[in-house]
């Protein structure tokens, strides 16, 4: 039986095998700090110990250890299912006559949810007022709905017919047996928490990253393509099917920093990636190309199995933008997967030296290309890539792994633009066409092109205890990025500027005649809220973040650089001689 199960599943770990991976890695970390080191303790003993009837762990009659919850019961029937030794335990250890405050919380939270009307009872387990009180207070092997029952079920009941439990106020009309309630957009979106995501909500943007990650077309993915993947469609029916929500209007409002969906030629949604989640696709592609080889599925009565190709048969070579043939499976080293490793192996938060060199010819060129014909885009990548000393990079540094466009798009997308001409012929220009900022790093914390007295004037113009409304705006975009931003490390300017809401509010609170970057803006007017700062003082990029959370890391690098500084161990090309109006 189990040869079998194990021989049906794909060559890569699915989305429940990966976190049953991730459990059972961070189970083993805490057994190790926990027990002794001579094996005294087993893992088994410490659960029928110390958690009694919570879970099964055991062994088969092979000697195989089996994990799986307690039995608890038909949920299904007319009547009460009977209670597991644990949840008899917890619930006979409550007052008869009185709630705890925790059971007072979690009553109120039940009783204004079912207020709206009858809910699922896995759409009130996703409550975030329930979910708090849950976790703090309710064990994992007592069910929401067995407290329910015995706890306030004068007030509420839940139904167990039908498709799903549904929950309803004592007295209210029952809900209709077919289970066909449906959650409002408005009230799925309140319930989500701020700054993070629900489980469900890890799986629904792990599903959509993976299905990017393995997507081999030379055209974008669409919308419709990722809700055909199998994994993504099992997520958005276990997030959204009980809802009047779309997978387009989560991914607008839960991960919008990461992917926006712009309409095509065909009426289609493509699915555009952000430079801050480019690592993190990149990180995927890494993990999913190094999977095993996938077994063939269980042969079909009424088909052949297909068979392989033959041996020895490689890809056709890639050249840039060309197309690309499904990958070698056997082989780390070629097409996809060596340019996943090329990636993984760069520092995310700076340029290495040559990656330096190589941004500084593509600048040049684009700087000279805009002096010489300033009604164009920009130089064609074909001439950059003629430039010697980038001939020379290109052999030396990406070594035929990558081409240049997809350096530039994957290393200084946010600074640097590529585009397919008329002509077929690609175009380097400036992101959205700002010139001159782009020109003196703005967005890397240098001074936008300008005088100091003409810096200085603007700031003069600003009212000094308050903002003007398109400081406010902003500065709320600002916030609101941070807000949303997932990573534990801090995202850097580069990441702003490729923020719609961050570039419109900028472009309408710095024109260009101020001569006054993002940065110094950060610096002079919300210094105390928002930190700006090099990692290690050396970086290339700009990071940012709340000064609550980075003002030591911040403080500590600007010291490093300004120390540099002094000692003329900074050496960066284009660097900004004033470093945010310090």
């Amino acid at each position: 039986m189990a040869s079998t199960f194990l021989s049906r599943l794909p060559g890569r770990l699915t989305q429940v095998e990966v976190q049953l991976r991730d459990h059972l890695f961070g189970a083993a970390r805490a057994a190790q700090q926990l027990f002794p080191p001579d094996n005294t303790v087993s893992l088994q003993e410490w659960v029928e110990s110390r958690m009694p009837g919570e879970l099964e762990l055991g062994t088969d009659s092979n000697g195989m250890v089996v994990l799986k919850m307690p039995r608890r019961g038909n949920k299904r029937g007319g009547t009460t299912p009977e209670l597991s030794p644990a949840a008899s335990a917890f619930l006979s250890r409550l007052p008869g006559d009185s709630f705890f405050p925790e059971e007072e919380q979690l009553r109120e939270a039940i009783v204004d949810a079912l207020s709206r009307g009858p809910v699922a009872l896995q759409q009130l387990k996703r409550e975030r007022r329930v979910i708090s009180v849950v976790k703090a207070f309710i064990p994992d092997a007592v069910g929401l709905e067995d407290w329910i029952e015995r706890r306030i079920g004068g007030e509420v009941s839940v139904d167990r017919d039908g498709p799903q439990m549904m929950v309803h106020l004592a007295g209210a009309a029952p809900p209709p047996t077919g289970g066909n309630q449906q959650e409002t957009k408005e009230a799925f979106f309140a319930r989500l928490p701020k700054g993070a995501f629900l489980p469900e909500e890890e799986r629904m943007r792990l599903a959509i990253f993976d299905f990017l990650a393995g997507w081999s077309s030379q055209e974008l993915a669409t919308l419709s393509h990722a809700t055909n993947n199998p994994n993504v469609r099992e997520a958005k029916r276990v997030l959204l099917d009980s809802t009047a929500v779309k997978l387009k209007d989560w991914i607008e409002h839960r991960i919008g920093a990461e992917i926006s969906l712009k309409r095509n030629s065909r009426n289609q949604d493509e699915i555009h990636l952000s430079p801050a989640a480019r690592p993190f696709v990149a990180e995927r592609v890494a993990v999913l190309r190094s999977a095993p080889p996938a077994m063939p599925p269980p042969m079909q009565h009424h088909a052949p199995p297909m068979r392989p190709p033959p041996a020895g048969r490689a890809p056709p070579p890639q050249r840039g933008k060309g197309e690309r043939s499904e990958p070698q499976r056997n082989s780390d080293q070629t097409g996809e997967a060596a340019k996943a490793t090329f990636f993984s192996k760069l520092p995310a938060e700076e340029l290495l030296d040559q990656e330096l060199e190589l941004r500084q010819i593509v600048l040049d060129f684009l700087d000279k290309h805009k002096a010489d014909h300033p009604s164009e885009e920009g130089p064609l990548l074909a001439d950059i890539g003629k430039d010697k000393q980038c001939r020379k990079l290109r052999g030396d540094f990406l070594q035929g792994i990558v081409s240049l466009r997809e350096w530039i798009d994957r290393r200084i997308g946010g600074e640097i633009a590529t585009k397919t001409g008329p002509n077929a012929q690609v175009i380097v220009c400036y992101r959205d066409g700002m010139a001159p900022e782009s020109t003196q790093d703005a967005d890397d914390g240098a001074e936008a092109s300008g005088t100091e007295a003409q810096r200085e004037a603007f700031f003069k113009s600003l009212p000094p205890d308050g903002f003007l409304p398109e400081e406010e705006a902003l500065r709320e975009a600002l916030l609101n990025f941070l807000e949303n931003w997932t990573s534990v490390d801090p995202p850097n300017l580069t990441d702003a500027g490729s923020d719609p809401e961050i570039r419109e509010a900028r472009m309408a609170a710095l024109p260009k005649t101020s001569g006054c970057s993002l940065k110094l803006w950060i610096d002079r007017r919300i210094g105390g809220e928002i930190a700006t700062w090099r990692k290690d003082g050396t970086a290339m990029q700009i990071s940012w973040g709340l000064r609550d959370v980075w003002d030591e890391t911040s403080i500590e690098a600007n010291r490093k650089e300004i120390a540099l500084s002094k000692e003329g161990g900074g050496g960066r090309k284009r660097k900004a001689e004033a470093q945010g109006g310090r």
